[in-house]
């Protein structure tokens, strides 16, 4: 059961304790008035917080009922407002409702009618609620000046994006899986003067192609064998905002020509419907593949490659940009630890940026994501992290100088080794290839020692 923020404004004192009793007794902060200019003072002096529910009688001593409502829905659009009457008219009813009231008691009424009616307001104000507040979170997740990077590679794409944003131009979108193109694309549509619509994604490698349609178009009940129901499709619930397609070089020839149309002429038709639709969408493309070969292959649909290309941007892979590791590892470290507060300390970090990334950033935050699971003293060390970062993470020797000796090279490849796994043992003669005892003599013999501070690297 909902329980929520009420204000009662009546003038009878007996109606005021009964309902204060009855709301109270269902978990409900109440607040009650004798006078509606009371009321509308407490209103004024919120700044947040604001009730859920205001319960009104529409006769009262210092303010009409009509007028008062029209007061408080003048202050604040969205509040919830019931009249309540002992003298209830249809003509009164009506006018209250068309004041903006969002129901009308006649007085006197029974205890689950009001429970009923405050539930169900209360539960449907709480959920508007959390919808602002989830799609504040969605802006300020998809906020562009959010964006964490700072290398030069993704700088330059990234800028060129918002550049591009307020037109009302296609745009593909290309790069290896999990280098951030959805990143690119959301920076477009929130730079854009779409912002204020809708952000539709779809995956469409992720779907056969009779679902990737009816996702699409939609489709109408009775259209196939399981469709109950009418459904509508991305397309339309996009209109007016923004759709991104991902992996757009998966989809059937049959789906490129339904997809040609749209782009067009903005019209589309429902799967098992005959009537056209339309839809002002703006579309923009992502692929992993190079559409121009797959174009000469005949894989692709030249006329729709020209019209989703009409700005390209390439963006490039996270190896190719190792200056945005640091800030990015320390951007999901800082979200997946929520409150606590942890780092990655120096060795970690020489870890994350001497490997290659094949998974990009997706990977990256995968790996954080997984770190931050397993670390207990706040800080992310090497051991916290896969093995493979410091098998590939090792940088190779140098060329011997002149006059070094074997014993030399073999004592800095190790002491190096040694120092990149953070002065993990186990983990610096897996990489070696050598025995854990065959370590620990030569690490005695060459006299080679962890670092005094780490106290926990040393582990099996």
């Amino acid at each position: 059961m909902p329980t929520g923020k009420i204000y009662i404004c009546d003038a009878d004192q007996g109606v005021q304790n009964l309902l204060e009793k009855m709301l109270n007794a269902q978990g409900h902060r109440v607040s009650s008035f004798s006078q509606g200019q009371y009321l509308l003072q407490a209103l004024a002096e919120q700044e947040e917080d604001f009730p859920d529910l205001i319960l009104a009688d529409i006769r009262m001593p210092d303010i009409d009922g009509l007028d008062l409502l029209r007061r408080i829905k003048a202050g604040r659009q969205a509040q919830q407002v019931v009249m309540m009457s002992a003298f209830g008219t249809v003509r009164s009813a009506v006018e209250a409702m068309k004041q903006g009231a969002h129901d009308f008691l006649l007085k006197p009424f029974t205890a689950s009618e009001l429970y009923n009616l405050v539930d169900k307001l209360i539960e449907h104000n709480q959920l508007l609620n959390e919808n602002r507040s989830l799609r504040a979170e969605i802006r300020r997740r998809f906020d562009p000046e959010q964006v964490v990077y700072c290398s030069p590679a993704f700088g330059k794409v990234f800028d060129l994006a918002r550049k591009v944003a307020p037109s009302e131009a296609s745009i593909l979108i290309s790069g290896e899986s999990g280098v951030g193109k959805e990143v690119i694309a959301s920076t477009i549509h929130y730079s854009s003067n779409r912002r204020e619509k809708r952000f539709l994604t779809i995956n469409c490698a992720a779907l056969t192609d009779s679902l990737l349609e009816s996702q699409l178009f939609g489709h109408i009940k009775g259209a196939f064998t399981g469709a109950v129901a009418s459904h509508q499709g991305l397309i339309e619930e996009a209109d007016q905002g923004t759709l991104f397609l991902d992996e757009i070089g998966d989809i059937s020839p049959g789906l490129q020509a339904k997809l040609l149309r749209v782009l067009q002429e903005r019209e589309f038709i429902p799967v098992g419907a005959t009537k056209v639709r339309r839809a002002n969408v703006r579309f923009i493309a992502a692929t992993n593949k190079n559409l121009e070969e797959e174009v000469k292959a005949g894989h692709f649909r030249k006329d729709l490659f020209y019209r989703l290309n009409v700005v390209t941007l390439l963006v490039p892979p996270l190896r190719e940009r190792p200056e945005d590791i640091p800030p990015l590892a320390n951007f999901f470290a800082e979200r997946f630890a929520g409150r606590d507060q942890l780092r990655i300390n120096q060795e970690a970090m020489q870890l994350l940026t001497g490997y290659s990334w094949p998974g990009n950033v997706r990977e990256l935050e995968n790996i954080i994501e997984m770190s931050v699971i397993l670390v207990e003293d706040g800080e992310i060390h090497p051991r916290h992290l896969p093995t493979k970062l410091a098998t590939e993470a090792v940088t190779p020797m140098a060329a011997p100088q002149k006059g070094m000796s074997l014993e030399d090279v073999e004592r800095l490849y190790i002491e190096q080794v040694y120092c990149q796994t953070g002065f993990h043992k186990l983990r610096t003669a897996q990489i070696l290839k050598i025995a854990r005892r065959t370590l620990d003599r030569k690490l005695l013999q060459y006299k080679i020692r962890k670092d005094p501070l780490s106290d926990e690297t040393n582990r099996n």
